[in-house]
């Protein structure tokens, strides 16, 4: 077993869960300015447009008032050129954009190794882990965020700062230091921590341990469903041993090449007594795993070798 760093539980902790994010993004911006002394934000995409506009704001607000505020977002999934962005930066907030384009023979390897996770942290007392970036389009999604209050934050900072110390390394999926990707423990809670890599994919194989010993139920939401032979196998075997298993995916997400893809492996999953929901409303973006009614797991990974194998992922089990 993997060594686990331990953390001390916060016996006043709270949480508010949203499954879209009407609510979410007028939350963030209220507790942004509420922020007394920092607030720390790692995201895939910020948009260019009114969502992108609120968020750049409410950042700019707490700066001005002295609030110490770190900005770190994947260089692929928002454009320097982004008015809003530029508009944070020429203000004087420290915007990191993590790892920008390289020309290398690994091209490809070395450039889809992104940030994908989506952590707030304020003051050290507020935290959210969940799917949702900040853009308007995410309003028609139905998305998977967690709120949480206590200092349960404190160790989602520790890992926000670990990414933001590391922003500029080029990294290929077999160089990320085992510093990065230790999973901590908070109380029953572990963050799992995801890094590009061919054999580690942590999130995978956390997935598989609790099919594996799920006893009744389990139940996964994701936007695109490709996530592997052993995973599909396990599914099969949960539903032999006498489990109800759900996988709920959009109907139609926004990859199309995915959808397809997924559909291929959707039937045999059917025979073979796996219940597939399709989501009609637009796109389905939650990433959620239940298990029994006693586990969960939430998070930013997709349930595809994509996340699991090329992308920096956080998910909390």
């Amino acid at each position: 077993m993997e060594p686990i760093q331990k953390q001390q539980t916060d016996k006043e902790a709270s949480y508010k869960f949203y499954n879209s994010t009407e609510v979410w993004y007028d939350d963030v911006v209220t507790d942004i300015a509420n922020a007394q002394h920092s607030v720390c934000l790692e995201t895939f995409r910020i948009g260019n447009d009114s969502v992108g506009n609120q968020i750049s704001n409410a950042l700019i607000a707490a700066h001005q008032r002295g609030v110490r505020v770190k900005l770190l977002i994947d260089w692929w999934g928002a454009s320097g050129k982004n008015p809003y962005i530029v508009k944070m930066i020429t203000a004087g907030i420290n915007v990191r954009f993590f790892k920008k384009f390289v020309i290398s023979p690994f091209m490809f390897k070395r450039n889809h190794c992104r940030d994908h996770r989506k952590i707030i942290v304020i003051d050290d007392n507020i935290s959210y882990i969940g799917s949702a970036n900040f853009t308007q389009y995410c309003k028609a999604w139905r998305e998977s965020i967690l709120r949480m209050k206590g200092d349960i934050a404190i160790t989602l900072k520790k890992i926000f700062m670990d990414n933001y110390k590391i922003y500029n390394k080029d990294f290929s999926i077999y160089e990320v230091s085992k510093r990065f990707h230790k999973t901590i423990r908070y109380g029953n809670c572990f963050f799992i921590r995801e890094v590009p890599s061919v054999f580690g994919q942590r999130i995978k194989k956390n997935y598989l341990r609790c099919i594996e010993r799920a006893e009744k139920q389990i139940t996964i939401e994701t936007p695109y469903f490709l996530p592997g032979h052993r995973i599909y196998k396990s599914l099969i075997n949960a539903v032999k041993r006498g489990v109800e298993v759900n996988v709920c995916i959009p109907q139609h997400s926004d990859v199309k090449v995915a959808d397809v893809v997924r559909d291929a492996f959707l039937e045999q999953l059917y025979k073979h007594g796996v219940n597939i929901y399709l989501y009609p409303k637009g796109n389905l973006h939650s990433k959620l795993m239940l298990i029994d009614d006693n586990v969960f797991a939430i998070g930013s990974a997709n349930m595809d070798n994509r996340s699991f194998r090329y992308m920096f992922e956080i998910a909390m089990l």
